[in-house]
């Protein structure tokens, strides 16, 4: 007797779980962020060694600016620059751009798709993809490119750029047993 009702009350029970929806997945923020950094790394600029050093972003316009500028102000602080606020004390400007910051996307399936199914006064119901084969891959691309201007001149002192920096996500499973995972951007 005992048996039957502790099971019953293991079988119910109740959970709540409290989810946020960010405006992007936590996938696809690390993509981003780590074909930036990917990018970043590769700048080589021995100009701004030991100069003040301004960084102007006007120029990028892209998605998580905020650490994008993080990124080239540390990479400028690793090349040896001394970096200021202000135009007044800087020797140098550097001129931030992005030709381009996003996700490529390539889904492939072989297999069952997901099919429609229009249900009068309900709606559309779609049936289940069975997927012998599945391959999921994102390619998050980074586009930056920079410019140095000597204040005092108005002088071109180097450029750099378009370095492309990229980051990969991607699944594969057969018959619904996962094979393969990459995700480049976590071994760094």
């Amino acid at each position: 007797m005992y048996v039957i009702i502790i099971g019953s009350v293991m079988i119910l029970g109740c959970t709540a779980v409290r989810e946020t929806q960010p405006d992007r997945t936590a996938t696809e923020q690390l993509i981003l962020s780590h074909a930036v950094i990917d990018a970043v790394r590769q700048i080589k600029a021995d100009a701004v060694a030991g100069k003040k050093v301004m960084l102007d972003l006007s120029y990028l316009k892209t998605v998580d600016i905020e650490f994008t500028k993080g990124e080239l102000r540390d990479r400028l602080l690793q090349l040896g620059a001394e970096l200021v606020a202000d135009i007044d004390m800087a020797e140098i400007i550097v001129e931030a751009r992005s030709s381009g910051l996003g996700i490529d996307d390539s889904k492939t399936m072989i297999g069952i798709p997901a099919i429609p199914v229009p249900i009068p006064s309900v709606g559309i119901f779609k049936t289940p993809a069975l997927p012998l084969y599945k391959y999921d891959k994102q390619l998050g691309i980074a586009g930056l490119s920079l410019t140095g201007i000597e204040v005092a001149t108005g002088k071109h002192v180097f450029s750099v750029g378009p370095i492309i920096g990229n980051a990969v996500h991607s699944d594969m499973s057969l018959i619904g047993i996962p094979l393969h995972k990459n995700r480049k951007y976590l071994d760094r």
